[in-house]
């Protein structure tokens, strides 16, 4: 094992999640680390709505011994079933969208028989909080609402999702400035706001590996984790933006998603400073908590599973405290941890 290239897969074909690990490369980052045996496989491992049943078998299939993104209650779902899959860093926290219902709706009780604008319901993190809120509210997600999937509902950088409450389309969706500012002109009642939810971020996505990497590739994955760090610190700086979005454009035309060829995530420098990436790499474990608790709640775990014992969080501190003991990157962890203080997380 120790030596061997090392196979990494994004497990969403989503482009937003190679942009980090694709500038970590064109940057030199992995290389500067002392990481660079390895082959990284970005076209999307499976599809979303399988990874809580298929993930650690389609990495086996395919010889991956580390995951990008893969979404937080797939792995615990995985692991409770004794499959060998382990939190190693986090990839993503729920992204602060908020979400807007049309004039009348004002809570989501009074979303029972409506119609909600979503890009997938495949359990990402935005819609296992609405799930939540839903629940919450007495209304069954998956018997009481409408999904309605389009990619207009992707990023909210474009008034289609707006048109489609004003004409009846949709009755609630999320929304970002400046189309969430037209929403509250319209009398559009705010349901869920994120960041009052979750103040310090709440996590969605990790990176997953085999208890194998953690125990006999350490040095490797404190590499890995250095180089992806400093790929989420220029993702989340303003002053890349023109070579951000120059990078997803680049990674749209290459990608063999029509939908994703069409989409554009990176529009203002503001979205950078919002990229709900952890420049940190650890996954809370409040938050990992949390999450299990709903889930076992949900029945989707069993009550005695131990959710902390799928987290090895030491790796990832250990890189962030290699990166933070250099002086040359201070200017850098400076600009970047101004912006955790403004946004919470």
């Amino acid at each position: 094992m120790p030596g061997e290239k090392l196979r990494i897969a994004s497990s969403s074909y989503h482009v937003g999640h190679a942009i980090a690990p694709m500038a970590a490369i064109e940057k030199g980052f992995f290389k500067e680390e002392g990481f660079d045996n390895f082959e990284l496989l970005m076209e999307g491992l499976l599809p979303n709505f399988v990874e809580k049943d298929a993930l650690s078998a389609a990495m086996k299939n395919r010889g991956i011994q580390m995951v990008l993104g893969a979404q937080i209650p797939s792995v615990l779902i995985q692991s409770s079933r004794g499959e060998d899959l382990h939190i190693v860093s986090g990839w993503r926290f729920v992204p602060q969208t908020d979400w807007y219902a049309r004039p009348g709706i004002n809570s989501f009780a009074d979303l029972k028989g409506k119609k909600i604008g979503i890009r997938d319901t495949a359990g990402t993190g935005p819609i296992r909080v609405v799930f939540n809120e839903l629940r919450k509210a007495g209304v069954d997600p998956e018997k009481d609402v409408i999904w309605v999937k389009d990619r207009i509902f992707a990023y909210h950088r474009t008034p289609d999702h707006v048109d489609a409450i004003k004409d009846g389309r949709v009755d609630c969706t999320a929304s970002n400035p400046p189309f969430s500012q037209e929403l509250e002109k319209m009398g559009c009642t705010l349901l869920l706001n994120p960041r009052k939810l979750f103040p310090h971020g709440r996590p969605m996505a990790v990176i997953a590996a085999r208890r194998s990497i953690i125990e006999e590739r350490a040095e490797d994955l404190r590499a890995f984790i250095r180089g992806i760090l400093r790929g989420f610190w220029l993702e989340r700086d303003p002053e890349n933006f023109t070579y951000l979005t120059d990078l997803e454009k680049r990674l749209r035309a290459a990608s063999p998603s029509e939908d994703e060829q069409v989409l554009r995530m990176l529009t203002s420098p503001e979205h950078l400073e919002k990229r709900p990436l952890p420049i940190q790499g650890e996954v809370p474990i409040d938050g990992l908590r949390q999450i299990g608790e709903e889930m076992k709640n949900g029945g989707e775990l069993p009550r005695e599973f131990s959710v902390e014992s799928v987290l090895k969080n030491d790796t990832a501190k250990q890189a962030f405290q290699d990166l933070r003991g250099r002086k040359e990157l201070d200017e850098q962890w400076d600009r970047v941890s101004r912006i955790v203080e403004k946004y919470g997380y």
